[in-house]
């Protein structure tokens, strides 16, 4: 993820100087109908540009498959529920970057040359703190690490509640960990960097405060993490709650596999709310075949996603921090509109702006 992370910033950067887009309307040739087409770089592919829109469309119809037959209903019952997705096509020094919008489903592509080593250099000094994968890195937010490598890192984990989420948009905001580290990489090759953000998603859908879990990894290209069957309710209408303790850890390696568990209280016993009792529930989610052979750093933050100039609140506290079992004491990584104190094993993050 580090490098990803860095081609996204990057984007941002780059895309930040062009004053125009190009709307696409039925004039634009099939399959690009309605696609926002934001280039900083005339010497591109429209057979790319399509290339990549359907490859974005289909990854979000797998995922709808996906999700409706989790819930036991169609893919058009489903049809509503919107999906967020990112998806980047390299050919030469040309990036062509896909998203679909989980608010509201608009699609964009942006379409820009690769920045310098030494431009991706100056935007990561200044300390820009990535949201969570579903979303590009502009936004805000705090970040502490422990550098060491390890099998797990686990954390008792408080969330916010409705009072420290003012103004925070739902479905954009986001406690979480997770680590940077060598693995299988998408290319085939076994040491790969690769890069996981482990955690959970803030919604106030359904009129209630809820964090429901993510896991979304990179190896060269994004995977999204399935759900256990047998600890899959806390999705959906459900959520962990706000202003409680959870239990959370993260795998580099478990069984082949990268996987993140969640144990609390829930909202409801299940992902569809039969009844809202308060219920302790686990949630397991994995990425089969990471293979992660080794962890550079744990990291542990709180942020808010969306643009340069988003606002709102997010609180997260991360106690008892531990790497296989060993008590650690993480240091401050970055301070984006946030404050991040460090106390022997807990770290705190308030965001603000």
């Amino acid at each position: 993820m580090k490098k990803s992370l860095a081609v996204l910033t990057v984007a941002a950067a780059v895309l930040a100087s062009v004053p125009t887009s190009l709307n696409v309307s039925a004039a634009a040739p099939t399959g690009l109908e309605g696609v926002q087409i934001l280039p900083s770089t005339t010497d591109h592919s429209t057979e790319k540009v399509k290339e990549l829109v359907q490859k974005g469309r289909q990854v979000s119809a797998d995922n709808a498959l996906k999700r409706a037959a989790k819930l036991g209903v169609s893919a058009q019952a489903d049809a509503a529920e919107k999906d967020a997705v990112n998806y980047l096509l390299i050919e030469g020094g040309t990036h062509y970057l896909y998203e679909k919008n989980g608010l509201d489903g608009a699609e964009k592509v942006y379409v820009y040359e690769q920045a310098p080593e030494a431009q991706a250099a100056a935007v990561k000094a200044k300390g820009r703190v990535t949201a969570a994968a579903v979303n590009l890195p502009d936004g805000i937010g705090g970040k502490a690490i422990v550098a060491k490598n390890g099998s797990y890192m686990n954390a008792t984990v408080r969330t916010a509640t409705a009072a420290q989420l003012t103004g925070a948009p739902s479905g954009a905001t986001y406690i979480y960990g997770g680590f940077s580290g060598v693995g299988k990489g998408s290319n085939g090759s076994t040491s790969y960097p690769v890069e996981a953000d482990m955690g959970l998603q803030y919604s106030n859908a359904y009129g209630y405060v809820k964090w429901t879990p993510i896991l979304s990894y990179y190896n060269g290209v994004k995977s999204n993490g399935s759900f256990l069957s047998s600890y899959n309710q806390v999705q959906y209408k459900n959520g962990f709650k706000g202003g409680v303790d959870l239990n959370l850890t993260t795998y580099r390696n478990y069984n082949g596999n990268t996987r993140l568990s969640i144990s609390g209280t829930a909202e409801c016993p299940d992902m569809a709310c039969t009844s809202q009792t308060d219920t302790y529930l686990t949630s397991v989610m994995e990425v089969a075949g990471t293979n992660v052979s080794s962890v550079t750093k744990w990291k542990m933050l709180a942020t808010i996603a969306g643009s340069e100039t988003v606002t709102g609140k997010n609180y997260a506290q991360f106690k008892n921090v531990n790497v296989d079992g060993v008590s650690q004491t993480p240091t401050i990584e970055a301070q984006d509109y946030a404050t991040v104190t460090v106390s022997g094993s807990t770290v705190t993050i308030n965001v603000s702006r």
